[in-house]
């Protein structure tokens, strides 16, 4: 797992912090399922999708940054190079996608149990 946070890069920390509120406030919501929370879980869930976007195009960019000084990759490794560059961009969009999976999953439960105590 760390392997994978630091070929992320830097991007990964936000990912992270707001990955990791997101999911504390789903948390929060399956337990005492309050409708009032869903509009700061979506805000929350936004900004994690944003930063994943936004690490992931940054990460995209250093790889073509160092791809475009011809002294640093010699012509026949330029492809595999681009390849492994590309494979770690997709770093911040596996962590997040965990961490909104687990929120989305907590949400719905949320909303299960909230129903399930209106019908009661």
């Amino acid at each position: 797992m760390i392997e994978l946070f630091m070929e992320g890069g830097w991007g990964m920390w936000p990912v992270l912090v707001f990955g990791m509120v997101t999911l504390g406030a789903a948390v929060r919501f399956t337990r005492k399922p309050e409708m009032s929370q869903l509009r700061f879980l979506a805000a929350m869930a936004l900004t994690t999708l944003v930063s994943t976007i936004h690490a992931t195009w940054m990460d995209v960019a250093m790889v073509f940054k160092f791809l475009e000084d011809p002294q640093r990759v010699p012509d026949a490794d330029v492809t595999r190079t681009l390849f492994m560059g590309l494979k770690e961009s997709s770093r911040p969009g596996l962590l997040s996608g965990i961490l909104l999976t687990l929120a989305c999953l907590l949400v719905a439960i949320g909303l299960l149990r909230a129903q399930k105590s209106k019908v009661e």
